[in-house]
């Protein structure tokens, strides 16, 4: 994937998770995989690791987007990088320094 893609996704990702309604859609999930997870019978184990499997896949799932935005974020440095060293080049070419 280019730099520019990358960085793209990651500012995709940034806006998704600092979305009020992505905060308010990830709060009342987890709120409710917690609340079933208390209410579960003592002896509904099954249940329980289905409810954690969930929690879990959802968890991984935050921190993939989590990873898409911090690689942007890492591709947007290195084309300011990349920009910056192009600029300079040409000014030592036309003989600026």
């Amino acid at each position: 994937m280019s730099l520019y893609k990358e960085r793209e996704s990651g500012d995709e990702a940034a806006r998704i998770l600092n979305s009020p309604v992505w905060a308010e859609a990830w709060s009342a999930y987890r709120a409710r995989i917690l609340e079933e997870i208390e209410a579960a019978p003592s002896n509904s184990t099954d249940t329980v690791m289905h409810l954690k499997r969930l929690l879990t896949a959802s968890l991984a799932a935050r921190a993939h987007l989590e990873r898409i935005m911090n690689e942007g974020k890492v591709a947007a440095a290195s084309i300011e990088f990349d920009d910056k060293r192009k600029v300079s080049n040409i000014g030592h070419i036309l003989g600026r320094k």
